[in-house]
């Protein structure tokens, strides 16, 4: 039996702000549409855990040398080949220039180079040591490197060529909508034939949306479980792999407060997490202390969040030379996770209440991330969750928060060492203790205002049916319709 017709409609909280080129994020909304189109060398299961994807096998040949056995029979969707020599032009371009200007180049600024040993055979080199290379590589999105070569990125980007179960038919930007048919060279072949994505970027309006049919699946908040439930709609919940926070900008050379490490222990005392984790998600057990968040290796469960102290804040602030507070800019990006921007706006009022004057922000997805990635704040704190995902390892956030980024916005040379330390330890014993005793590290030097461990929920029109989540993206290959009652 061929596909059943769609469309399977699903709303997206955005489209990826570099349309089809994968290097742009990581991570929904992004990933949303990527990993309908799109597959990386490895993959996250469902259960979060490192899997075979465009590669079947791989192992450590050395400290800096890794050697990966690829799928045979894979094609791309304008019926190319894809081999090792794939990966090794996907790797010359990401280790270029231009190509570590890129988030995903960034991710992978370890990885030194790439060699083809035979058709299916691939070694990829680094620089230093990395543990968690096979990870990574999750986030590395195969390209079919003679459309990548021949339009650019932004090309590209237009008109995307992956592996994955579907290709763009249809991209219309003004409109937010993309229609993806299926693949039929996908080596994971999709059951229905069309898929349409559709950005609805606050969540009512996608709680709206799914309630009256007008889409079929998307990522919802806290406050629609109820009538989704009342109607018989399917909910998923999945880890969100990740710990809201927001990071605190203490790398800066004009004695702002925020450099001040008691000042940045005084906010993260101000705050009362476990009353947001409760009020606004239902879940007091969420409030969260450190870098990674429950099932995410490197997560310490000897290690609380801040109390709630308002008196020890003040008393942190006074003795940090800020009796009676300080003016404070805060940038943030709503409608990301559930309740996020109810969350901001309760974070806020705390900083209000012991003398710290919080003006809130709100950005669009692009434009923080254009700071993020220039380091070109003109704020004094932002929205940025310590997030392990893709690869479900605290290495990954801790890394954001380090010395490693181009324009590092907290920097400590001892902790980047340790660090540097975990990520070449290939005993999982001994790196789990690093990153723990890391763990301690960060949560001593504030560089962020710890909140609450993320849970990512999903609801689906009653007809879809197979529907499951992995990396917090639906496994497109697997869904189809139930037939009607």
């Amino acid at each position: 039996a061929g596909p059943v017709h769609g469309p399977l409609v699903v709303g997206t909280m955005g489209m990826p702000p570099s349309q089809g080129n994968p290097f742009g994020a990581v991570g929904p909304p992004s990933s949303t549409v990527w990993l309908a189109l799109f597959d990386g060398l490895t993959q996250l299961d469902e259960a979060g855990k490192l899997a075979p994807a465009l590669a079947l096998h791989w192992n450590a040949v050395d400290d800096n040398r890794w050697r990966f056995e690829l799928r045979p029979g894979v094609r791309f969707s304008n019926g190319n080949p894809f081999n090792a020599v794939t990966v090794v032009r996907v790797v010359d371009w990401l280790t270029s220039q231009p190509g570590r200007g890129s988030l995903v180049g960034n991710e992978l600024r370890n990885v030194a180079g790439a060699e083809a040993l035979d058709d299916l055979t691939v070694l990829i080199r680094t620089t230093e040591p990395d543990a968690i290379l096979p990870r990574r590589l999750s986030a590395m999105l195969m390209v079919e490197p003679e459309s990548w070569e021949r339009l650019g990125p932004v090309g590209f980007g237009g008109a995307p060529v992956g592996t994955g179960p579907y290709q763009i038919e249809d991209w219309n930007q003004r409109a937010n909508t993309l229609v993806a048919k299926r693949n039929p060279f996908s080596w994971r072949q999709a059951k229905i034939d069309t898929v349409h994505f559709i950005a609805l970027l606050d969540q009512s309006v996608r709680l709206q949306a799914l309630l009256s049919g007008d889409i079929d699946m998307a990522i919802i908040g806290q406050e629609g479980l109820d009538q989704l439930r009342a109607r018989r709609f399917q909910i998923l919940e999945a880890p969100g792999m990740s710990v809201m926070s927001i990071a605190i900008f203490a790398n800066r050379n004009d004695g702002a407060p925020t450099t001040d490490v008691r000042v940045r222990q005084a906010l993260n005392y101000a705050v009362d997490r476990q009353a947001i984790a409760e009020i606004i998600l239902g879940r007091p057990e969420q409030a969260a202390g450190q870098p990674a968040a429950r099932g995410t290796f490197g997560y310490d469960p000897d290690l609380p969040p801040f109390p709630y102290d308002p008196q020890e804040a003040k008393r942190l602030l006074a003795e940090a030379g800020y009796p009676d507070g300080f003016d404070f800019k805060l940038d943030v990006v709503v409608d990301a996770t559930a309740g996020d921007a109810d969350i901001y706006q309760m974070v806020a009022q705390y900083l209000n209440e012991v003398g710290v004057r919080t003006t809130l922000r709100v950005r669009l997805f692009s434009a923080w991330l254009q700071d993020y990635m220039a380091g070109t704040w003109t704020s004094d704190a932002f929205s940025l969750a310590w997030n392990a995902a893709p690869y479900n390892d605290v290495q990954r956030p801790m890394e954001y928060f380090s010395c490693a980024r181009p324009v590092p916005f907290f920097c400590d040379r001892a902790m980047s060492a340790k660090l540097s330390k975990a990520a070449s330890e290939f005993d999982m014993q001994k790196r789990e203790a690093l990153l723990q005793e890391l763990s301690r590290d960060y949560r001593e030097a504030a560089p962020a205002i710890f909140l609450v461990e993320q849970i990512m929920t999903w609801g689906a029109n009653p007809r879809v049916d197979n529907l499951s989540i992995a990396n917090r993206v639906y496994e497109y290959d697997k869904i189809t319709f139930r037939d009607p009652p």
